[in-house]
């Protein structure tokens, strides 16, 4: 399972969540992983969702750079141990959902702080070149599952399916344990074999 975020939007923060509950409460092994996702379609969509103009082209950058950076950071935070990556992120959305703090250079250092990262390697990482092109391998990876927005969940080795699944809007944690779990195959089956993009879940996708 694929989880394309924004490693500062709220969003994907609760996306997150329902990832992070369900793995924990389902009976078999799912293995995941939260990847940075950015491009312009993304960075508009927060810009409407903060009510800013999208012809505020200073504002555009500064989200679009703001959001670069946190991937780097979450990058960075990761090439400690994923789970060290996980705490970082999930420490780091904490600080700008919950408690409404920009992110900034100080948050991004308070954060490996109280996430118990190195933070001499942390900080060697989060410019480097090697974390650069991780980043833009993600990107790869997002074009060529059709991901253009986050959150976006991908999913493939569905049990009893040869095909993989995406759906955006991940805020439904019932959506999420129905696919995990077989309830939807049926209906996937019927849209794989009718080649429709859409069905009974409008936001549901068949790769």
């Amino acid at each position: 399972m694929y989880l394309f975020i924004n490693p500062i939007g709220s969003d994907c923060y609760h996306s997150e969540q329902n990832i992070l509950r369900l793995v924990d409460q389902l009976d078999v092994e799912v293995r995941f992983s939260f990847i940075p996702f950015l491009n312009l379609q993304t960075v508009s969509s927060v810009m409407q969702t903060k009510n800013i103009p999208l012809n505020d082209l200073q504002a555009r950058n500064q989200i679009f750079n703001n959001i670069y950076q946190a991937s780097l950071d979450y990058k960075a935070a990761s090439f400690q141990g994923k789970r060290c990556g996980r705490n970082y992120l999930l420490n780091l959305q904490e600080q700008i959902v919950d408690f409404g703090t920009e992110y900034n250079e100080e948050v991004a250092q308070k954060t490996a702080q109280a996430s118990n990262l190195d933070c001499d390697m942390f900080n060697d990482d989060r410019h480097s070149s090697f974390t650069i092109n991780s980043f833009k391998q993600d990107q790869q990876m997002a074009a060529e599952m059709n991901v253009h927005e986050h959150p976006t969940v991908v999913i493939y080795n569905l049990d009893g399916m040869d095909c993989g699944v995406s759906f955006t809007g991940c805020s439904s944690y019932k959506l999420l344990e129905q696919l995990c779990t077989g309830q939807l195959n049926e209906e996937i089956i019927l849209k794989h074999k009718a080649s429709s993009k859409k069905g009974p879940h409008t936001s549901l996708h068949i790769l």
